[in-house]
């Protein structure tokens, strides 16, 4: 049963990092690791945590608006969300030293988040070749099911409601057929996710005679996620019996984990600094529950099923991080930064003491690559003034050559600080871009059609998300 809910998406999401923290940070594109001396740079090298100078407090929402455009078979939809989270919250302490070659130890507490999960679309298109009914036959061909007891055991919250909602049937000689017509269909395709993931931090962070700033930090990264899909046909001959069907599907995720960051910050000249910093795997405990809801509606009749609710417990390692990063620094005027990030998909895992996950994985390091973050930001300051700008590329998961789930970040924004108190304010402006066939979402067996079956239904689905983000940040020095 659990197999059904859990996916390499999910694996995706719960590994990917897109920094959400200080306002500072977001409109320097998150280029912080060599920068420090900011709550959001403990996230990327918690040697940052070494140059604070005054204990500082911030506090940081955002107001976070999604859209995204799809194109399904020349047909266009659209949708969005909108929400107003909380970034970060942290508290640093300094105590300095003198006549010492550690000239001050910093502590931090706080939680910076690490990706944000809303997300909103909506596939609506005519399809005259095929129904994912289609798709799911051939599946229960390839694997043997000629019966609904085989089916329920299979699939009970995917396909099997199918059967009871008089959408598929079986009969003698092994046959299963559907009154579901094989195109002539309106397809409609929805998806609605809600959650983010967040990090507990504890940091440490050391200064020796200004030059080398070393830091290590424990966290706990947890996480909740809501995805509901809905998936509808409609039949567009209205002479046939067959009407329409449509199925809702619910899949809610939580996980706490723990994980370890190191990092070092080097002064080697007045005008550079040099950082680096390693992140250890998350190790992830994962709580989820699933369930679907199925109807059919035919011209004499209309049915409804509703799954039982599965629910299952497992594990999940994500992959760890390398950061390079480097600051040059022009007097007390600006700074021109810049940050290298690597990392593995291909190692991302998921077990459990009463499942072998060894397919899984294996489809896993197969699909999934290495890839790289590079983020660059700049800042300028006169008087109580600062004015910064930035651009963060995400790689695409599947390797840097591919564009799906690639992301580019653009971002600006200024600082006012007055004595003790300083306001930061950015504005960024993300673009995403994925493709997937629809049928894929729910089988990996293609839809078949011609007069043999010899030609395979293209269902590509492609995707434009644009994310815009503004960001503020309130932030008192307490001594």
């Amino acid at each position: 049963m659990f197999l059904m809910a859990q996916t390499d998406s999910d694996m995706f999401d719960f590994s990917s990092i897109y920094y959400q923290g200080t306002a500072k940070s977001a409109a320097m594109g998150n280029a912080m690791g060599a920068v420090g001396s900011d709550f959001s740079a403990i996230a990327i090298n918690p040697a940052g945590l070494g140059l604070f100078r005054k204990s500082t407090f911030v506090f940081t929402p955002e107001f976070y608006s999604i859209s995204t455009e799809s194109d399904y078979k020349g047909s266009y939809g659209s949708d969005r969300a909108f929400k107003v989270p909380v970034n970060n919250i942290g508290l640093t302490w300094t105590q300095e030293y003198n006549n010492s070659p550690l000239k001050s130890v910093s502590f931090a507490l706080g939680l910076n988040k690490l990706n944000n999960y809303t997300f909103q679309s909506y596939v609506n298109g005519d399809n005259p070749n095929t129904s994912l009914i289609d798709a799911y036959i051939d599946e229960l061909y390839q694997n043997g099911i000629y019966n609904d007891y085989a089916l329920e055991d299979y699939s009970p919250n995917g396909i099997f409601p199918l059967w009871e909602t008089y959408l598929l049937d079986f009969y003698d000689g092994n046959i299963i057929d559907s009154d579901v017509p094989q195109g002539g269909l309106n397809q409609q395709f929805g998806v609605s996710k809600r959650g983010s993931s967040r990090e507990f931090n504890l940091a440490a962070g050391f200064n020796f005679n200004e030059k080398v700033f070393l830091g290590a930090s424990i966290n706990i990264p947890y996480f909740t996620k809501t995805v509901t899909k809905q998936y509808k046909e409609v039949n567009l001959d209205a002479s046939d019996n067959f009407r329409n069907w449509a199925q809702e599907e619910v899949v809610k995720n939580s996980g706490t984990g723990i994980n370890a960051k190191i990092g070092a910050i080097f002064y080697p000249v007045q005008w550079l600094r040099i950082g680096a910093a390693f992140h250890t795997p998350t190790i992830y405990k994962v709580e989820e529950s699933w369930g679907t809801e199925t109807w059919s509606s035919f011209n004499d009749a209309g049915y409804n099923y509703i799954s039982p609710t599965g629910v299952y417990t497992y594990t999940v390692t994500t992959p760890y991080r390398l950061n390079a990063s480097a600051a040059f620094i022009f007097g007390n005027f600006g700074m021109i930064t810049a940050d290298y990030e690597f990392m593995d998909y291909s190692l991302m895992r998921a077990s459990s003491y009463d499942y072998n996950y060894s397919g899984f994985n294996n489809y896993i390091r197969k699909t999934y690559s290495t890839t790289s973050n590079i983020r660059v930001g700049t800042e300028w300051r006169w008087q109580t003034m600062a004015f910064r700008a930035g651009y963060a590329f995400y790689g695409s998961p599947f390797g840097m050559n591919k564009t799906d789930y690639r992301t580019d970040s653009y971002s600006c924004g200024f600082g006012f600080t007055y004595h003790v108190f300083t306001l930061d304010l950015a504005y960024v402006f993300s673009q995403r871009h994925n493709s997937y066939q629809l049928y894929e979402q729910y089988s990996e067996y293609p839809a078949l059609y011609g007069q043999n079956n010899e030609f395979t239904d293209d269902t590509k689905v492609k995707e434009t998300t644009n994310i815009n983000q503004v960001v503020i940040s309130f932030k008192f020095r307490l001594d």
